[in-house]
């Protein structure tokens, strides 16, 4: 589609413009503290901040106070009682809002950007302005005060005031063409004096009397900002803050810290034990889709945390969440308005045990472009040899000048045979060099500008990476039905990856109304290189095995969307927005072979002791004996799949009924999406007489000895007076091209994804809520490929069904800091494009091809939810929840049932029922340390414990594919706060899960426990200046999965030392 190429170049173009963006404007950190004695302001009170008097407050108990630097941050206020002390964590531009009660010894904090869109105000809390406007000494009357974002203006009284009920903030007012910036704090009322001066340019705001102030409110802990407490479901957040603690280069790194959560290959989320197509993710409100064929989730270290504002793990459905949100939604939000200018950049590098400064094997077929993740055409296949195979299958040839039809003669036939040979014969050999350390850097600008009825913010980040990571120790394993031993290798695989992506967002708030537009790019190249040797399952022979794969993975995507109050009550609201994306995997050239060993020849145990996986084969052909290169097994295949997506969403919310702490409010909306995706694969090879086994041996087991041409420019040894052997024309005398695509590797799909939503969210005297609503999907799947068997006739999968999806949600709030949340609801699961495609495809965790199943069919799921919260304080809480998932028809991946090496493929399958419950638990605390709260250690814990039961056909009760026995976190951190230093030590395990379903007497295939340990420090060396460190897999335990107690694979990666520094300018 042409607008898409369109797209993807003005996508690409607009970041670029994003770091030459105007003079920016420059705002404060600003914190305001408030001090009450019971229901008095408390004057004359001393304040610290950092441990450094900055002040005492004024008559109405305030004190606003310069913020110097981010981060982590102490506020004491001197009482009778002693002193009362708060922590903070602040970003650069943010305001900090904290109350203080000295009878109670309470302090509530409020942290929150200067500029918010609409929606994020709207969830705050209110505070009120008392405003009187003075002229000289007399009052102002009937004097018009404009609050900038309101759209409207106040007038004046008889006594010169006016007063205002808004959301917690800094507003810009005008009086008498005359500015002032004044601060609306969530619970309060503040009373403020404005004096209009002639002959000054601003305004002189007064601090009031305690006569003028008219009242002084409690304060409403409700304006923190979203978060698990405040939201109508079961979400777990992970904001920008725990972003930076954990110190995770992506989205995938870091949610692995939310209770419930795994991921596996360090990049498919897992909640609840539920991945793939039970898994929905969202990019602020746009449902993604997947880049990777093999799995059915998003890949998400595609996006770095540098670009995320927060996480958010929605893990009971609610009908304005897509229908496939059975184990939970991830939703990623960007960031939008920065809280003040911002330029900065990030450097790091990094160290892996035993591979950085190591010798490696790697592609041969080098690119001027590969250290950027592109490549340049060095793999893309010849479109000579599509012509060559399309005159070759059709057995004729046309005069492309005269347009004349040829019958192909055996002769000429030979000679396209020998060129599509010629072409095909180069960069199967690996080379050598060394590991280079890993290295990344980032680069990142944002800022705000103030128009006259509006506001503009503009960020935008870029990031780069190049690293290296290893299996090493690599065991693989196939076995028989009985448990004997089939396939047995050793092996190592190395990996270069290559990130580059670039963000960039523009919003504008005016009046009412925000806009946003949001323009992602993500790339992750990886170029790997695998080679095994071991003993093969059918002949039981001695056999090297080499794979060689360039694969770019990347995601675009622009959008706009916009947020607008529809009354001046700020009563009716509408969300939209509206996506064109594309998600793109190019694998060009994925180049395979095997070396076999006949008639025993090659002891297999003796290969695999003694073979050294960091030297060419040529070095140690000792090893090597009666070795021929099975021409069956050499191929180059190339791969491009391309994802073409239109997503479009409105939302209209209506607070129908406000009576104090009774109040509700109806939602509704629709979405429409529209996917269309072309997977385009061919897969070359050679072709020999079987009988001539003398034209394949060599000792070097190198391909170049096999395959190589005898011309004039050639240096082959094997060139000389041999007069067969190598590239020929005839397959009795060399090898030749053949082409080995299948009809059913390429195929076509489209997707029309509709769906609508109703729900009504009701609060009953603040001590329950209940939400209910409903959600009609309507579903139009199809995709065509083509049969494996007989005349290889289309073959097309239709998935048109209709699904209606309620939903239930009660919370009672037990307390103030109690609350018990209940939720039932029905979802659904459907195969996508690649399981419905009757098509290969590459799993690169085990090596082995999966191929799609046109006859699956959906899975309706019944979800119930149980969760009890209790919040301690600010900083504490505990939750435990019982979960439970009722299923139908649940589809999983399988292992085909074969012998020998054709066993180790997979495929998909309807299981008949599944069950699956479980129990969730999480806790996170702070204590202080020593005087001050200088120093304190943060400790959280989170972990479920999840079973589960699937019945099918012909097997016994099993648990489900992907479902883990347990997860659980240990985070333990310390911070010293004068001193700068933050460290965090984080553990993860999982347990036991099925990787793949074994079928017709195979056992299953499991995922083994193991203990994961990473460890972050933090030091801020200035206010612009932060040193951190990161180590990685300090215990480096294997990876492991079995096989009917027995090992199926297991490798390691090493540990790494990442040591870099953040500045911000």
């Amino acid at each position: 589609m042409s607008f898409f190429k369109t797209a993807r170049c003005a996508i690409v173009a607009t970041f670029l413009y994003g770091l030459l963006a105007a003079a920016p404007t420059l705002a404060a950190d600003e914190l305001l503290v408030y001090v009450f004695a019971g229901d008095v302001p408390a004057a004359g009170t001393e304040v610290q901040l950092d441990q450094t008097i900055v002040g005492k407050t004024s008559e109405d108990g305030s004190l606003l106070v310069d913020i110097s630097g981010q981060g982590t941050h102490i506020v004491t206020v001197e009482a009778n009682g002693g002193a009362i002390t708060a922590r903070f964590v602040s970003r650069a531009g943010q305001l900090v809002d904290a109350v203080v009660q000295l009878e109670s010894g309470e302090t509530f904090v409020d942290v929150y950007g200067q500029t918010e869109s609409n929606m994020e105000r709207k969830s705050a809390a209110e505070g009120t302005l008392n405003i009187r406007v003075l002229q000289g000494d007399s009052v102002a009357t009937n004097e018009s005060i404009y609050i900038a974002g309101l759209g409207a203006s106040l007038t004046t009284n008889s006594s010169g005031e006016a007063s205002i009920t808004l959301p917690r903030g800094r507003y810009r007012t005008q009086v008498a063409e005359k500015t002032a910036n004044l601060r609306v704090v969530g619970g309060l009322t503040r009373s403020v004096v404005l004096k209009i001066d002639e002959s000054a340019m601003m305004m002189q705001v007064a601090a009031p009397t305690l006569e003028e102030v008219i009242v002084i409110a409690s304060f409403d802990p409700a304006g923190l900002e979203l978060s698990e407490r405040d939201t109508t479901n079961i979400v777990d957040t992970i904001g920008v803050e725990l972003l930076a603690r954990f110190a995770d280069s992506d989205v995938a790194a870091s949610v692995v810290r939310v209770p419930g959560v795994s991921v596996q290959d360090d990049k498919y989320v897992f909640i609840r034990g539920l991945g793939g197509r039970y898994v929905s993710a969202t990019l602020n409100n746009a449902t993604m889709p997947s880049t990777n064929p093999s799995k059915r989730t998003v890949p998400l270290d595609l996006f770095p945390s540098n670009f995320v504002n927060q996480l958010d793990v929605k893990k009971t459905f609610l009908t304005h969440m897509p229908g496939e949100s059975t184990g939970g939604n991830l939703a990623i939000n960007t960031k939008t308005f920065p809280d003040e200018r911002v330029l900065g950049m990030s450097i790091q590098g990094g160290y892996t045990t035993d591979l950085t400064g190591e010798t490696v094997f790697v592609d041969a077929l080098e690119g001027d472009f590969d250290q950027m993740g592109w490549d340049d055409g060095a793999r893309s296949a010849d479109p000579a040899l599509a012509a060559i195979s399309d005159m070759l299958n059709s057995g004729e040839a046309v005069d492309s000048t005269t347009g004349q039809v040829f019958t192909l003669d055996d002769a000429t036939a030979g000679e396209l045979r020998r060129a599509g040979a010629l072409l095909m014969k180069d960069g199967f050999d690996p080379s050598f060099e060394s590991a280079a350390p890993s290295g990344k850097m980032g680069l990142n600008f944002g800022d705000l500008f103030l128009l006259d009825a509006s506001e503009v913010g503009v960020y935008a980040a870029m990031n780069y990476s190049n690293d290296w990571s290893k299996r090493d120790d690599g065991e693989r394993y196939t076995y028989e039905s009985q448990g004997e031993v089939a396939d047995n290798f050793l092996y190592r695989q190395y990996t270069n990856t290559v990130q580059f992506n670039g963000f960039l967002s523009v919003g504008w708030n005016v009046g009412d109304h925000t806009f946003e537009w949001n323009t992602v790019a993500s790339r992750v190249t990886e170029s790997q290189l695998e080679r095994s040797v071991g003993q093969e399952g059918d002949e039981f022979q001695a056999l090297l095995r080499q794979t060689i794969q360039w694969e770019e993975r990347q995601y675009l995507s622009t959008q706009l969307a916009g947020s607008h109050f529809l009354n001046d009550l700020g009563s009716v609201s509408l969300e939209w927005q509206a996506t064109v994306s594309q998600a793109d995997r190019y694998a060009p050239d994925r180049r395979e072979y095997d070396f076999s060993a006949t008639s025993s020849a090659t002891d297999p145990e003796a290969l695999k002791s003694q073979y050294d996986f960091q030297q060419p084969n040529d070095q140690q052909s000792e090893l090597f004996n009666g070795f021929i290169l099975e021409p069956g097994t050499i191929v180059r295949r190339y791969d491009d799949l391309v994802d073409d997506n239109i997503d479009v969403s409105a939302q209209l919310g209506w607070d129908v009924f406000d009576a104090g702490e009774s109040f509700g409010k109806l939602s509704t909306g629709i979405q429409l999406i529209f996917r269309e995706r072309t997977s385009e694969s061919a897969t070359y090879g050679f072709n020999v007489n079987q009988v001539r086994d003398d034209l394949l041996r060599t000792s070097n087991l190198l391909v170049s000895d096999v395959v190589y041409s005898c011309d004039s420019t050639s240096s082959s040894v094997q060139c000389g007076s041999a007069t067969e052997g190598g590239i020929s024309n005839d397959p009795n005398s060399g090898l030749v091209f053949v082409d080995k695509t299948l009809a059913s590797d390429s195929y076509d799909a489209e997707l029309e994804y509709n769906s609508a939503f109703a729900m009504y969210d009701h609060t009953f005297n603040a001590s329950w809520q209940v939400v209910v609503g409903g959600r009609y999907e309507t579903y139009k799947q199809t995709t065509d490929t083509f049969s494996l068997q007989g005349s290889g006739g289309a073959v097309q999968s239709l998935i048109d069904e209709d699904s209606f999806l309620p939903s239930l949600g009660v919370n009672w709030f037990v307390t103030e800091s109690q609350q018990v949340r209940f939720a039932l609801s029905q979802t659904v699961a459907r195969p996508d494009f690649k399981e419905a495609a009757n098509a290969t495809f590459y799993d690169n965790e085990f090596n082995v091809r999966v191929r799609g199943n046109p006859f699956l069919e959906i899975s309706d799921i019944l979800n119930a939810d149980l969760r009890w919260e209790w919040y301690l304080s600010e900083m504490d809480s505990v939750s435990v929840a019982l979960f439970y998932k009722d299923m139908d028809k649940p589809i999983e991946r399988v292992v085909q049932a074969a012998s020998g090496s054709a066993g180790n493929s997979r495929t998909f399958q309807n299981s008949d029922s599944g069950e699956l419950f479980g129990v969730e638990v999480d806790g996170r605390f702070e204590f202080p340390l020593g005087d001050g709260y200088d120093q304190s250690l943060f400790v959280a814990f989170n972990g479920a414990y999840i079973e589960s039961e699937v019945s099918a056909a012909n097997q016994e009760a099993r648990a489900l594919q992907g479902q883990p026995e347990y997860t659980a976190n240990l985070i333990f951190g310390f911070d010293s706060i004068s001193a700068g230093h933050q460290l965090t030590l984080l553990l993860n395990q999982n347990g036991k899960s099925i990787a793949d379903v074994g079928v017709s007497g195979q056992p299953d295939v499991f995922l083994e426990p193991r203990l994961d340990l990473n460890m972050v420090y933090r030091f801020n060396m200035s206010d612009s200046l932060t040193l951190k460190a990161k180590l990685e897999n300090l215990l480096d335990e294997e990876v492991k999965y079995s096989q009917g107690g027995q090992v199926f694979q297991v490798y390691r990666r090493g540990s790494s030392v990442q040591l870099g520094f953040d500045w911000q300018f």
